[in-house]
């Protein structure tokens, strides 16, 4: 089986829609996925990720989606600690402990996590391959391609549960800008055990092809004071 990643294209977060230039992007994703094979296709109810998902599906003919509340974004942000706090505790990149790290030691956040894996989990199991520790117990093997157009900070989330990654390695130490393309294919090593492994993380083959330039948006600056976001 194979996980499709997408990230939105680039948001305006105010007007709770895309910028001109994300819609652009949206369409420059949309033609490039056209002869992809997107079996499952899973969409955060943000408008962002709904706007990015009917793009894709304009070029990628009689195909469907399905809304699914879990994939929505994490509130707050959890991507945009200083190196100053990561540093602070050696619970924050421990895989299950860093929930007991008091900036993250709260019940929304707790729950809203646990939901996520629950969910997600089960969504998967309904796919034939269900969690079992560090592996997965196939149930049904096949080579069905779920799509999930969703946000980074929810990415970060997927790919800590799918890989055994802790979720702020991946969230504090990797970026898919918007529109990105994260791929992750099951690998079954033993006769009804498989394990996921990440393919391609982050392409932005599309927009390198278009000459669309790539949005700065999730990052920050290379060296403090460049001018483009800082968070002290």
């Amino acid at each position: 089986m194979k996980i499709t990643i997408i990230r939105h294209a680039e948001p305006d977060y105010e007007n709770n829609t895309l910028t001109e230039k994300g819609f652009k992007e949206a369409e420059i994703l949309g033609k490039y996925l056209k002869d992809e094979k997107l079996d499952y296709i899973y969409v955060s109810p943000f408008a962002r990720a709904d706007y990015t998902a009917k793009a894709i599906l304009k070029y990628n003919k009689n195909k469907e989606y399905k809304t699914l509340d879990f994939i929505h974004e994490f509130r707050p942000f959890m991507w945009d600690k200083t190196p100053t706090f990561l540093n602070s505790d050696e619970r924050i990149y421990h895989h299950d402990k860093w929930t007991e790290v008091p900036e993250f030691n709260y019940e929304e956040l707790k729950n809203s996590y646990k939901r996520v894996k629950d969910e997600f989990n089960a969504l998967i199991k309904e796919h034939g391959y269900e969690k079992q520790g560090a592996y997965y117990k196939v149930t049904k093997p096949n080579h069905d391609n779920l799509v999930f157009v969703c946000h980074f900070g929810l990415e970060s989330f997927l790919l800590s549960e799918l890989l055994n990654i802790p979720v702020n390695a991946l969230l504090n130490h990797t970026c898919a800008s918007p529109s990105a393309i994260t791929t992750v294919y099951t690998e079954e090593r033993e006769k009804g055990k498989a394990i996921f492994r990440l393919n391609v993380y982050g392409s932005l083959e599309h927009l390198i092809l278009a000459k669309e330039p790539v949005s700065f948006m999730a990052r920050f600056d290379e060296v403090y004071g460049d001018g483009n976001d800082n968070i002290t």
